[in-house]
């Protein structure tokens, strides 16, 4: 019997029996790429196992009354399941729900607050974000800067995935789709009136809910790395991307940090 098939027939049978939903009451609040879960405490219960489709997430001790399932795919409808089962794992209770995850898609912004810009090139700053897909790496978050002409520049990721331009040192000034998409993010966080010779992307790493890119600058003679980042992540209801650069030596010190107070190093944009 296919997995899960099984799975459905053993809430069928769990409700036949008076298992899900008697004293189990499961509440899901599904967000792009996860869900926020709570319950009530069951009596007797000495664990909680919960299950997204047919596949086991966590088991929870006994005092655990919610849970956050996080790394799901987007634009999916999953079968939540929480159940309450006692030290020999017989089931006492269990309950289910369905959640359909949205996406992190649409437009972001960042505002300063204050005056300190970067000589004017930091007053906003806006993203779109656009799911995409790939054989390789399965689902993926494209990032693109919106110019104040209404230009977009897609910043993540920088090649097509799988690209053998990937990993080659290209030229700061240089007119390649990939360098003019560098050159116009770095120099939003550039603070100094120095500038790199030249560049490469050295790895990428992809999530559900943040992407990362690792790249090595050239300038002076000297190579540092960087770490791009952006996490996405809700708040008060809202959708939100924590945007933050990294770097060794010496350009970590002239790099542009979000100036707003209470907000960190990161820049926090909002979905609009």
């Amino acid at each position: 019997m296919p997995k899960r098939t099984f799975f459905m027939v053993f809430l069928m049978i769990a409700a036949a029996f008076g298992l899900a939903g008697g004293d189990l009451k499961l509440e899901s609040e599904p967000f792009p790429t996860g869900v926020d879960l709570s319950w009530n405490p069951v009596e007797g219960a000495v664990f909680y196992d919960i299950y997204a489709d047919n596949t086991p997430i966590v088991r929870l001790d006994a005092d655990a009354d919610s849970y956050q399932i996080r790394g799901l795919e987007s634009g999916r409808e999953y079968q939540i399941c929480v159940a309450a089962r006692d030290s020999v794992n017989n089931d006492i209770a269990v309950a289910w729900d369905t959640a359909a995850t949205g996406s992190w898609d649409g437009i972001y912004r960042w505002e300063n607050r204050t005056d300190d810009d970067n000589r004017g090139r930091m007053k906003e700053m806006t993203l779109r974000i656009e799911t995409g897909h790939d054989n390789v790496y399965g689902q993926f978050l494209n990032i693109f800067i919106i110019e104040p002409d209404g230009t977009e520049v897609r910043i993540f990721p920088l090649y097509p995935l799988g690209s053998a331009e990937a990993g080659k040192w290209e030229d700061y000034n240089g007119d390649s789709i990939a360098a003019v998409a560098y050159r116009i993010n770095a120099e939003k966080l550039n603070t100094s009136v120095m500038k790199p010779s030249r560049w490469r992307l050295d790895r990428i790493v992809i999530d559900y809910d943040s992407t990362s890119a690792y790249i090595q600058t050239s300038a002076l003679g000297l190579t540092f790395d960087m770490e791009v980042t952006c996490r996405f992540f809700m708040e008060d209801g809202v959708q939100k991307i924590a945007y933050e650069t990294k770097a060794s030596g010496i350009a970590n010190a002239i790099l542009f940090r979000n100036p707003n107070p209470d907000e960190g190093d990161a820049f926090i944009f909002s979905k609009i």
